[in-house]
């Protein structure tokens, strides 16, 4: 949900939607990209960390997003009974605010429309 408040500042407040945040973040592998690769031989050398780390990564990151699609709706359910939190993050002009949980529908309806209405009472952690 993005929002801007009186003083035109923009909000976002985002709520995790699959079983768990991110474990495995496929950005590490593209710290270790060379900026330009070559024709030449010394080129695939440069690259050869990266496709390394890219190769081990892959699997991994795959295998989490199929776990978290797959549990995605046991999740859903069991945050609708208020057994697992939901978390929303709040974020003003592209920075992240704060983070808030709230147990079951009623509670993330009521935290939704608060922090819309007043901005972040509270650190809500």
């Amino acid at each position: 949900m993005r929002w801007k408040d009186g003083s035109g500042v923009k909000w976002r407040l985002r709520q995790q939607r699959l079983a768990w945040p991110r474990w495995v973040k496929p950005e590490v592998a593209f710290e270790h990209a060379p900026s330009g690769l070559g024709d030449d031989p010394i080129s695939a050398i440069i690259a050869l960390p990266f496709l390394l780390v890219f190769a081990v990564m892959t699997p991994f990151w795959l295998a989490e997003l199929l776990l978290r699609l797959l549990l995605a709706p046991l999740a859903a359910v069991l945050r609708l009974a208020g057994v697992i939190p939901y978390r929303l993050r709040l974020s003003k002009a592209g920075r992240l605010t704060g983070s808030y949980a709230a147990h079951g529908h009623g509670e993330l309806v009521r935290l939704r429309r608060q922090l819309v209405q007043r901005g972040p009472a509270g650190d809500g952690r």
